[in-house]
């Protein structure tokens, strides 16, 4: 089987509509997990809630496609993954949700308002 093309490498790595405009707080909400499989050896990892809260916090704001251009594989230097997604596109009690995620970020030693919840000046 042939090398993929970079033109081929690109149009893999395209975010689908629904989440190139989510940021990684917003996975975080959903309760995604997140699959990044590299395109020139194949392997792979995944960000579930730990991750997020834990190596990945600093990018909490990032939008995918800014994730998906700072990641690198951890094997080759290869970049620009392919990503995947899992979980719900919306919480079945969206306020619930948004009122654990305001919680955990808390708990983590994060102020919710920073990434946009919350109200601000209020603690």
């Amino acid at each position: 089987m042939p090398e993929p093309s970079d033109a081929d490498r690109r149009k893999a790595a395209q975010i689908a509509a629904p989440f190139d405009k989510a940021r990684l707080v917003d996975a975080l909400e959903r309760g995604w997990e997140i699959t990044f499989r590299c395109q020139y050896c194949g392997s792979s990892k995944t960000w579930r809630r730990d991750v997020m809260l834990g190596r990945a916090r600093k990018l909490l704001n990032l939008t995918m496609p800014q994730i998906q251009a700072k990641v690198s594989c951890p094997r080759c230097p290869g970049r620009m993954p392919a990503l995947s997604f899992s979980g719900l596109m919306t919480p079945a009690d969206p306020d619930r949700a948004r009122w654990a995620l305001i919680e955990t970020l808390i708990d983590a030693g994060l102020n919710p308002t920073d990434y946009g919840y919350g109200w601000p000046g209020r603690r």
